[in-house]
């Protein structure tokens, strides 16, 4: 399979999964520079751009939002949205020489918001992001906000606690236990993909999977 990063903290179950899957797993270590809450998620160190993973510096790590969301952009397909005035230079610039389309929103966690599920099609419960992209053609699943574990918070984000990793969308826990699990699991399969979930835990934002 191929490299895939993920918070320590994720469910042991979705790591030994993803292993056994024949992936080279890297978990993500805290780091206290990215917050006390979000210092092990993988969307604000590491992103992929056109199949080539960019890796944020240690310059670019901060404990405080936005600051700390530098790297926490969307990327799939042609198709590049975050909040661009808190995007690393760096990362906006090779965006731009890829020939991105650079798409801005208001949310800054644009990753940990949006499951991107192929090149063309997303799920978010942010309506910004969904907007945005319906206005740009991307086929879009708006979920019901909330149901998602995010642990000093009041709950976390969907696209943090899944990743497409080859051909499955991986979730952090049940997707059975979202209220929209059967919209979303269609509009998964509808694409060709395959679901992967863990009964008995509840989804839980680790900062997106990474491969």
């Amino acid at each position: 399979m191929g490299d895939v990063y993920i918070s320590e903290r994720a469910y042991p179950e979705v790591i030994g999964y993803l292993e056994r899957a024949g992936n080279s797993v890297h978990t993500v270590p805290f780091h206290e520079r990215l917050g006390v809450y979000t210092g092990d998620h993988a969307d604000l160190r590491v992103i992929r751009l056109k199949n080539k993973l960019f890796y944020a510096s240690i310059a670019d790590y901060a404990p405080d939002y936005p600051e700390n969301a530098a790297f926490c952009a969307l990327a799939f397909g042609n198709y590049f949205v975050h909040r661009l005035d808190i995007t690393a230079p760096a990362l906006l610039n090779e965006a731009a020489r890829l020939g991105l389309e650079l798409i801005d929103v208001r949310q800054g966690y644009t990753r940990c918001s949006a499951l991107p599920v192929n090149d063309n099609s997303v799920i978010t419960a942010d309506a910004g992001i969904a907007r945005a992209l319906r206005e740009r053609g991307a086929e879009v699943l708006e979920i019901a906000p909330g149901h998602v574990l995010l642990p000093g918070y009041a709950e976390g984000f969907f696209g943090g606690c899944a990743g497409r990793v080859g051909d499955t969308i991986v979730f952090n826990g049940d997707l059975g236990a979202h209220p929209d699990c059967g919209r979303i699991e269609s509009f998964i399969r509808e694409r060709g993909i395959g679901v992967k979930s863990f009964p008995g835990q509840p989804l839980r934002d680790i900062g997106s999977i990474i491969s």
